[in-house]
């Protein structure tokens, strides 16, 4: 037991005499002029920073290790310092795109070394607006292999004309979306939320045109969303009002299929029965636009509805069809309607009554006489006149 114990002490103990003395590289601060976005291809770009170095076991930084410097600026231009003790030791400028210290150049015992180092250089040209890397600093194995990153500066490179082609097609857009709320308007489709939302996309426009480049995309992406979430909110009418179409027509459809069972007695017809299963396939249409609309699927449920709609309109067809088979039907003998012309045939019947009434009271009166002397038109009733030979003879022949 205690020779396994001391094993494990001596292991633990090699382990940290073997471990090298290792240096670590701090870097503060990077000031980069001018901060924010850069144009492209035209934007001048300085950078000033400062390694410090941590030493382990007395030594700065280790001999056969690097610290590369990189950046993605045109024409850079790297001008640096090696300051040991405060004391400040200039280096020549060096025209790459990397700057290399080697570990023999840093590498010092027992002494407080810093670098300080300023790099200028150009926006590089870019066709469409990226980032790039300003200046990375990374500590390299002897053979150039990148071991560890310790900065990276990045800055956003902008082609202004592709800002405003974005801003263009944007704008198109919101052009759209003004007539299609017009339209729908005109339509009788309630568009006062699609019209809120296409105010906040137009603010967000606004704003884009004089924003920096990272702000004007937010600014555009976010008028794109507006625009997007205006176009839901106006399907959300759409929806409604084809919704509403659609029963409408079921209903009229309801109406002509309630009048084929009742007033001509077709329930058990079988010219009725496809018309009622089409009915019921669109009344499902119809119910499930009615769920869809109801989970906020609103593109979704003005299709369903619409196609409800086609089939409602459908069976109203059929239903016509129907109806002007019936109607071009043989029929038995039928009375003449006489309705309209009754009430004349009533007075004409009327006024002959009246006639007739008048006529025999005046017959009456006039039969009479009227005093002793005279008789009337029809003589006296008293005193028959004596009929006359000549007129008995004619009797008999």
């Amino acid at each position: 037991m205690k020779t396994g114990s001391l094993i494990i002490f001596l292991s633990i103990i090699f382990c940290f005499i073997a471990i090298p003395a290792m240096a670590s590289v701090e870097v503060g601060h990077v000031n980069v002029k001018p901060s924010g976005d850069l144009e492209s291809g035209k934007s001048n770009v300085s950078a000033d920073l400062q390694l410090s170095f941590v030493s382990i076991g007395g030594t700065t930084f280790p001999s056969d290790e690097s610290i590369s410097l990189k950046t993605e600026l045109e024409n850079p231009v790297w001008t640096y310092s090696i300051i040991l003790d405060g004391v400040e030791n200039p280096r020549p400028a060096v025209s790459k795109k990397q700057l290399d210290l080697s570990g023999w150049e840093l590498s010092y015992e027992n002494v407080d070394e810093s670098v300080k180092v300023n790099l200028k250089g150009m926006a590089p040209k870019v066709d469409s607006s990226k980032e790039i890397e300003i200046v990375s600093v990374n500590v390299a194995t002897p053979g150039g292999r990148v071991k560890e990153t310790v900065k990276n500066v990045t800055a956003f490179v902008t082609n202004p004309g592709e800002l405003k082609g974005d801003i263009s097609t944007v704008k198109d857009a919101y052009s759209k979306l003004e007539k299609d709320i017009a339209q729908n308007k005109a339509d009788g489709i309630d568009v006062s939320k699609a019209e809120a939302k296409a105010k906040e996309a137009l603010t967000s426009l606004n704003s884009a045109a004089g924003a920096s480049y990272s702000n004007a995309q937010i600014y555009i992406k976010n008028a794109n969303t507006y625009i997007k979430d205006a176009y839901a909110m106006l399907d959300m009418g759409l929806s409604q009002k084809a919704i509403k179409d659609a029963k409408e027509a079921i209903d009229k459809t309801d109406e002509w299929i309630n009048y084929f069972k009742t007033e001509k007695e077709l329930g058990s017809d079988p010219r009725l029965a496809p018309i009622i299963t089409k009915r019921e396939f669109a009344a499902e249409d119809a119910s499930d636009a009615k769920e869809l609309y109801d989970a906020g699927k609103y593109t979704e449920a003005r299709k369903k509805a619409e196609e409800a709609y086609q089939k409602a309109d459908e069976v109203f067809t059929a239903t016509q069809d129907l109806n002007a088979e019936l109607e071009a039907a043989p029929k038995g003998f039928q009375f003449p309607d006489l309705s309209g012309i009754i009430p004349y045939i009533i007075g004409i019947i009327v006024v002959a009554i009246v006639g007739f009434a008048l006529f025999r009271i005046m017959k009456n009166r006039g039969g009479k006489g009227g005093g002793k002397g005279g008789g009337g038109s029809f003589g006296s009733r008293d005193k028959p006149k004596k009929k006359s030979t000549a007129h008995q003879y004619d009797e008999l022949f």
